[in-house]
């Protein structure tokens, strides 16, 4: 029969305590468990109508790395509760999806799901439609002849554009031109323009009006989210002497 010593005894031990040591420290460092893992990831939106009642919306997911990130689901759903999923698209390197353009205000709530966060990621976008095309009510020079009664504008004179107000926000731009070329183009918040004489030389031209309301920034720096609604009035074809 083997009888412990006392020495035995306290090797044993020692040897027992560095044996669940080394145990612990090998289960730790293989433990690969994915729902650890926490990456910072950008979210990007951007919201987009033409006047066709529908948003084309695109959504970048980008990682740490800059690279963007394509196995995640990305969802918009907007005050109704209606939820669209978004598509990746490979050559856009965004998600990309077809909304319905609501009336008014609204705000879209962007939800990235992926296992490299452990939270869905959510993003609001506020969403703003254009009441009204901006369309042309007044295009007459200083002695009143009018574009719109068929009458041909004086080059000398000052020439008066006006158009109707496409909503509380709204940018307009305004532009005549030729088929070749830009004549006179401004961007301004007022619903008219005055063109200084001999501004628009005798000719043909072509004015071309649209308006947008614009959330947050297109070039992504001040905000994670750019939201457009845009519309454009029929062009009015025009001749100056």
């Amino acid at each position: 029969m083997f009888f412990y010593s006392n020495k035995n005894k306290r090797i044993f031990s020692s040897f027992c305590l560095v044996f669940l040591f080394i145990t612990i420290i090998l289960n730790n460092g293989c433990k690969n468990d994915t729902s650890d893992i926490q990456i910072q990831l950008r979210v990007r939106a951007s919201f987009r109508s033409g006047g066709t009642d529908t948003i084309q919306a695109k959504v970048f997911v980008e990682g740490t790395d800059g690279n963007a990130v394509s196995a995640a689901v990305v969802t918009v759903r907007d005050s109704l509760n209606t939820v669209t999923q978004l598509e990746y698209n490979l050559s856009a390197h965004s998600y990309n999806g077809t909304l319905e353009e609501p009336q008014g205000n609204t705000n879209y709530i962007v939800e990235v799901s992926t296992v490299l966060s452990g939270n869905i990621i959510m993003l609001t976008v506020p969403f703003s439609k254009l009441a009204n095309a901006p369309i042309v009510t007044v295009f007459q020079d200083a002695s009143g002849n009018s574009v719109l009664h068929g009458q041909s504008l004086i080059s000398a004179q000052p020439i008066q554009i006006g158009w109707a107000d496409s909503g509380e926000g709204a940018v307009y731009h305004v532009s005549l031109r030729t088929m070749l070329r830009t004549v006179y183009a401004v961007s301004t918040e007022a619903r008219t323009v005055t063109l200084p004489p001999n501004t628009v030389p005798s000719g043909s031209y072509l004015l071309e009006i649209s308006a947008q309301k614009t959330h947050g920034d297109i070039y992504f720096r001040t905000a994670p989210y750019s939201s457009t609604s845009f519309l454009t009035a029929p062009m009015v074809s025009c001749n100056v002497n």
